[in-house]
Order: C-alpha cells, then sequence, then structure tokens
C-alpha cells in the first residue's frame, strides 16, 4: 500500500524518496498567528549520506512507530504521544467468516486478540 500512496503521489507531481530520514525540522512563524510551524525537513539518504531540504505547504507526521521521535523533534519537552506494540498480520479468505459482520479472533491471551472487518 506504501507503495500504491508513493506511485500515486509522484504520478500528480510529488517528488518521492526512500530509505530517507528526517535529521531536522525547520519552522517559520505562521503570518497569522504568529506561531511557528514545520515548513521543511532537512534529511538524510541513509544509503548515500546525501543530506537535502524537503518544503510543504502542510506537514503531517505519519511515521508510524517513529511519531514520538519526530514529535520531539518538533518541541523536545512534548510528551510521548505514541506506545508501539509488536504484532503479526493475518490476512485470512472471506470464507472464514460466519456472517458479513466483524469477526472476532481469539488467541492464546487477550493479548492475542483481534477484531477483524471489512
Amino acid at each position: 500500500m506504501n507503495l500504491a500512496i508513493a506511485l500515486t503521489a509522484a504520478r500528480y507531481g510529488a517528488a518521492i524518496a526512500n530509505y530517507t530520514e528526517v535529521v531536522h525540522l525547520l519552522k517559520r512563524a505562521d503570518p497569522q498567528t504568529g506561531k511557528e510551524r514545520v515548513c521543511r525537513v532537512h534529511c538524510r539518504d541513509v544509503i548515500t549520506g546525501q543530506e537535502f531540504d524537503v518544503r510543504a505547504k502542510c506537514v503531517i507526521n505519519a511515521t508510524g512507530p517513529f511519531t514520538n521521535a519526530l514529535w520531539k523533534m518538533d518541541d523536545q519537552k512534548n510528551p510521548d504521544i505514541c506506545q508501539p506494540g509488536a504484532g503479526v498480520h493475518i490476512v485470512i479468505p472471506g470464507y472464514y467468516r460466519a456472517s458479513n459482520g466483524p469477526c472476532r479472533l481469539a488467541g492464546l491471551s487477550k493479548a492475542t486478540e483481534a477484531l477483524l472487518n471489512e
């Protein structure tokens, strides 16, 4: 799915990069509110080591398990907002479902339960 999103973005004119990490955030004051907002990120290609800036009208933190690290780059005083967990995703054929509603898979403990819904 991530590849499909990246390719769609490229099709509509976005520059895309893989194997890239954010080194730090670049901010500027919002002219209307005076509050600092992230306007660019300074990145590093982890394969070549090349560094570059990426600018945007809007920056969205969609970093999954790295959410807290990027959140703290914005302000070290920010508390953790994401508690990552380990897990496995299993895809099962639809004929294992008794109905069209949600399907609950119960495991050996509460930590291994899942609720499936199409």
